[in-house]
């Protein structure tokens, strides 16, 4: 579980970047892009993390 920890901070980072410079993407686009970078992860804990990250953030991702 720690990976995902980590995973977790990285994409609320990366999501707050997002935010500032450019249009929020899908849920499924910065899934992919986790999931390139490391295939061992479960795509749908990453997708549940971007969603909690995002709505932490309040930011409107789809």
């Amino acid at each position: 579980m720690d990976d995902y920890s980590s995973l977790r901070e990285q994409i609320g980072q990366d999501l707050d970047t997002l935010h500032r410079t450019e249009h929020p993407k899908s849920i499924f686009e910065i899934a992919d892009d986790y999931l390139l970078g490391n295939p061992n992860l479960n795509r749908v804990i990453v997708e549940d993390i971007i969603k909690e990250e995002a709505d932490k953030r309040g930011i409107a991702i789809h």
